[in-house]
């Protein structure tokens, strides 16, 4: 019997075609279908439902020109703009079947969301969890022909996860030209985890373009490559990589990086020891970082360079945040108020010189109460350390044990007032010491005291417009001294590995706190230390700092050599009223002559939506005086213009001049045309145009 409608009959409909099965259907669940016209045959138990044709089954909807729909089978046939809803899951095809107990499907021509990631295939079998398509392409974010994709000969897609896959090759704008392994991915994690490209021009590379990509090659692991052509220089290439895992409190990350190339450029110059570059020429980067439960941490580098100059010739700006390399290995455990660590500094390069450690082993506990109020802190460590050669210094090497232990008792003889006298010591004994000794071991103390004066004063202001709900100020004068007279004793000898370094800032007081243990000189120092502090209440805990402003100097009681009693006088100011306002001031003053040091400015201005700005000093007596800006405008959603300039007022030039505009092509690439310029003495190129582009997330 043929029963036709040509209208929406949902309830009728409803109460004729509800069904119970198991496995996959649900008791209380009926399927619904309706459309412009209905053909129902209650002896076969099909309907066939024609314009606008939908079938609704709990989560999953049906859309199509036709649906055909058994319910003793319970399986439809749709054809015409076949789309499939079910979750967060949409398919879409140009024909086929739904079996709503089974939830198995077969389609032709199927296009599947599941954002980030757009799949395609001819033909798909399987169910809505697991669906096996052939001849796949995979889009990652968008649909479109800039769009890096991938294709495969077959591919099993599960849950949210994409398990198997065979025949891979990836590509861009239709053509699939690279081959991939069989891999596994996981639609929340991005398929390729670096991938750039980058031509230009710099005149002493010539012509160039640079390519580099990873592709996972399994869990948690992306291997490529980096590959650089140069017009002037030849071909540079070295593999790289990253991995990532983590799990139940455990995280493991890294990444590697590598280039070798045969320099064909006979203008290679010499490096920092005045030696000719070589031809041939490379560098390895690693970096890890790891965490084993709540105790342990390991955290390494290694950088080699075959010459002091590989990474400023072709690659400037890494060079500029690193100009030395550094390789070290730390594992650390902590636990309490304790921590135990393995410290190894290795130097596999001979361009300068590095205090080595082959390793340290070092103990640290941290200041811990004793009875009478009294406070104990200790370290100890065991290190083999080792120097090279350097100019007119020899090499060095000794075996170093070294202990301090030191008291305090804290007095709060007011409120407002708290004076702590300490004692420390400090033994510690090298082997293959200098001059007539073959061991030695120096013993040596200090005494002094830390004394802090606390004042505070709040004031009911609000400014909403600033966020500010009242105002505190903290005024905090401090006074230390210490007295290690004997500090100096055995220089001599001493091998000299663990000296002072360059600094501008004020260097820790107390010899427990000293690095350069090697270089000490005797002390007899008091510090002079103010800080303010300008706090509000934040909005959603505590207080944040507004403003501070502290002051610090030492007065020497005895003479050094090379040294005034009266050190500089340090100024550091920060101003911080909003999260898009940001101004810090350093300065240092040598109150001897009243000449100003050092000087170091540096305003932020962030508008989180069109433009930052930041402009910054940098001046040394004698060294530099420079002036830093930075700029960065929004235009619209597709393009920001970049600017940057750094002008030297001593020798009235543009030390570097850099015009960038930012492009984003989708959700996928990023595009930046940048044409910059140098002047002063450098390797550097005088000039450099550059095009990159940058993958965003694939």
């Amino acid at each position: 019997m043929l029963f036709v409608r040509t209208f929406r009959p949902l309830a009728a409909l409803t109460a004729a075609l509800g069904f119970f099965v198991g496995s996959g259907f649900s008791q209380n669940q009926a399927a619904t279908v309706d459309g412009l016209k209905v053909e129902t045959n209650y002896a076969t138990k099909e309907t066939i439902v024609t314009g606008n044709a939908r079938l609704t089954y709990g989560t999953v909807l049906l859309t199509a020109d036709t649906i055909r729909y058994n319910d003793q089978t319970h399986l439809a046939i749709a054809t015409g703009h076949f789309n499939l809803t079910y979750a967060a899951r949409r398919l879409v095809a140009d024909e086929g079947t739904y079996n709503l107990a089974t939830q198995e499907i077969h389609v032709r021509n199927l296009r599947l969301g599941e954002f980030p990631v757009y799949l395609s295939g001819d033909t798909v079998d399987g169910t809505i969890d697991e669906l096996t398509f052939t001849n796949a392409t995979i889009f990652f974010r968008e649909n479109a022909s800039y769009t890096p994709s991938i294709h495969a000969r077959h591919l099993t897609y599960t849950k949210g996860k994409i398990v198997r896959a065979e025949g891979l090759r990836l590509g861009v704008l239709g053509g699939h030209f690279i081959s991939l392994p069989r891999f596994e991915q996981a639609l929340d994690a991005p398929f390729i985890s670096y991938l750039s490209e980058r031509v230009g021009y710099r005149g002493k590379l010539g012509a160039f373009t640079e390519l580099g990509l990873h592709v996972p090659v399994g869990a948690g692991v992306k291997l490529g490559a980096d590959v650089g052509l140069y017009s002037a220089r030849g071909l540079m290439v070295g593999p790289s990589g990253s991995y990532h895992q983590s799990a139940s409190g455990q995280s493991l990350d890294g990444s590697f990086r590598s280039g070798y190339i045969y320099d064909l450029s006979n203008n290679r110059q010499t490096d920092v020891l005045g030696q000719a570059v070589p031809r041939q020429r490379a560098y390895l980067a690693w970096d890890h970082h790891q965490q084993i439960g709540e105790n342990f941490t390991l955290n390494g580098q290694f950088n080699y360079w075959s010459d002091s100059e590989i990474l400023r010739d072709f690659n400037h700006k890494e060079f500029a945040r690193l100009p030395e390399p550094d390789s070290f290995l730390e594992g650390l455990y902590t636990h309490g108020n304790y921590s135990l660590s393995a410290f190894a500094r290795m130097h596999p390069n001979r361009y300068h010189r590095v205090a080595e450690r082959l390793p340290e082993l070092r103990f640290d506990l941290l200041p811990s109460p004793l009875a009478l109020g009294f406070y104990q802190r200790f370290n100890t460590s065991a290190a083999v350390l080792q120097a090279d050669a350097w100019g007119t210094q020899p090499a060095l090497r000794t075996e170093r044990l070294d202990a301090y232990y030191g008291l305090e008792r804290p007095l709060n003889l007011a409120p407002w007032f708290t004076f702590t006298p300490v004692a420390g010591g400090r033994v510690t004994h090298y082997t293959n010491a200098l001059g007539s000794e073959q061991n030695f071991t120096r013993t040596i103390g200090e005494v002094g005291f830390d004394a802090r004066l606390r004042s505070s004063g709040t004031f009911d202001y609000k400014n909403p417009v600033w966020e500010v709900d009242g105002l505190r100020h903290l005024i905090e004068p401090k006074l230390a001294y210490r007295y290690a007279p004997a500090a100096a004793r055995g220089r001599a000898y001493i091998p000299p590995i663990d000296r002072r370094t360059f600094s501008t800032y004020l260097q820790p007081l107390s010899i427990g706190d000293s690095r350069s243990i090697d270089d000490l000189t005797a002390l007899d120092t008091v510090r002079l230390e103010f800080a303010h502090t300008l706090q509000t209440r934040d909005s959603s805990y505590g207080s944040r700092n507004l403003a501070s402003l502290n002051f610090a100097t030492d007065y020497r009681f005895d003479r050094v050599a090379g040294r005034q009693r009266l050190a500089d006088f340090y100024t550091e100011f920060a101003l911080t009223p909003a999260p898009w306002l940001k101004w810090e001031v350093f300065q240092r003053t040598n109150l001897h002559t009243s000449t100003q040091q050092e000087l170091n400015t540096a305003i932020e201005l962030i508008d989180q939506e069109w433009w930052t700005l930041r402009f910054a000093t940098h001046y040394l007596r004698n060294e530099y005086h420079e002036y830093y800006l930075e700029y960065r405008q929004r235009l619209n959603e597709t393009f920001d213009v970049t600017g940057l300039w750094r002008y030297d007022t001593r020798h009235a030039r543009f030390n570097e001049q850099s015009y960038g505009v930012w492009q984003r092509l989708g959700q996928t690439w990023a595009i930046k045309y940048e044409i910059a310029w140098f002047d002063g003495p450098r390797r550097e190129s005088a000039f450099s145009l550059n095009v990159e582009v940058e993958l965003l997330k694939f």
